[in-house]
């Protein structure tokens, strides 16, 4: 299960490095408006609490631009902070988000503290949480990139009634995602193609 992981992260990591830009904008523009249709969905309608991310990554999706909509649509939006031990927090951001994102620990842009409030998980039935990875399949299974910090933020108790959705291109999409017992499954999948939910 090791070496099949590792394998499909290394072939995954190049794929993305080797994205044609041209088309990975307009790709991201797709993301955004297959986004913005499933949010607009039940159960998503009564979504308050929208947990996002910055890319850092080669050819990680940008929803720079979905972050915009559900902003002005008036959602609460949040980012993701690291701290020790593989610990991650969400922060608030605002309409000027970009100009409150500074380098945290792992050199990632991230939230400043004092930036905005504090995400509780007693929010987690009115959440919904937008999940990074390399590989993910239609039984919402997901591969990440091993660090293991989205898995042990959605194992929280009060995360279990969040809806998860993660977030790819359609070639991130495979037949059958290597997992462990500990790695938290999709509730749906959205990519430049389509949304869909998993058959979980």
């Amino acid at each position: 299960m090791t070496e099949q992981k590792k394998e499909i992260r290394r072939e995954m990591r190049l794929v993305l490095a080797n994205l044609d830009k041209r088309w990975e904008a307009a790709a991201q523009r797709e993301v955004g408006l297959e986004l913005e249709a499933l949010f607009s969905t039940q159960p998503f309608d009564s979504i308050e609490h929208i947990l996002g991310w910055a890319p850092c990554f080669p050819g990680e999706v940008d929803l720079a631009g979905f972050i915009a909509v559900m902003l002005k649509r008036e959602r609460k939006l949040y980012l993701p902070r690291t701290r020790e031990a593989g610990i991650m927090d969400f922060i608030g951001i605002g309409e000027e988000w970009g100009s409150q994102l500074a380098p945290g620990p792992r050199g990632i842009l991230e939230p400043r503290p004092d930036s905005g409030a504090l995400f509780s998980p007693e929010y987690g039935d009115g959440a919904a949480v937008l999940v990074p990875g390399l590989a993910f399949d239609r039984h919402g299974r997901r591969l990440g990139r091993g660090g293991g910090f989205y898995d042990r933020f959605l194992s929280l108790a009060g995360l279990q009634g969040a809806i998860k959705v993660g977030v790819c291109w359609s070639m991130q999409l495979i037949h059958d995602t290597p997992t462990d017992r500990h790695d938290v499954a999709m509730d749906f999948i959205c990519h430049e193609r389509g949304h869909l939910k998993t058959e979980r």
